[in-house]
């Protein structure tokens, strides 16, 4: 492989693993609290809870942060293997128009399906459904 190619790979593999943690909706379990929500609003409650719960050092702040932790590094991991996978595959078999528009195009079937109703907001009871822009605004407030 050129170098060339090792660049394109490189930054086409970032772009669709940031489009992934933005857009792809992953499961997310707490004690008592679910839905399906896209990872850097789970990355959102981590650091978050880190300000909140670091100060207090109690045993129940730090079993929540290592529940959210846990979500970011397997999930954030596993979105980061198929980014790589993608793009490889991408690059090594099409050519390199062809591997662009294929990346590009899940990259905007990713930010356009996630329009839609494909979350689940975490809740108690019946957990709403939401898109991308009902979690922004959620983190807003």
């Amino acid at each position: 492989m050129n170098p060339e190619s090792t660049k394109l790979r490189r930054w086409l593999k970032w772009g669709l693993f940031i489009a992934s943690l933005l857009t792809v909706p992953v499961p997310y379990f707490m004690v008592v609290v679910g839905g399906l929500v896209p990872l850097f609003y789970i990355l959102y409650l981590a650091v978050y809870g880190l300000f909140i719960g670091l100060p207090k050092f109690t045993a129940e702040a730090f079993w929540m942060l290592g529940i959210l932790w846990t979500h970011v590094v397997i999930l954030g991991g596993l979105l980061y293997l198929v980014a790589t996978g993608v793009t490889w595959f991408c690059v090594r078999v099409l050519p390199r128009r062809y591997a662009l528009v294929v990346v590009f195009g899940l990259i905007f079937a990713l930010l356009g399906a996630s329009t839609f109703q494909v979350y689940r907001m975490p809740g108690h009871n019946s957990a709403p459904p939401g898109n991308i822009f009902r979690i922004l605004r959620s983190l807003g407030s």
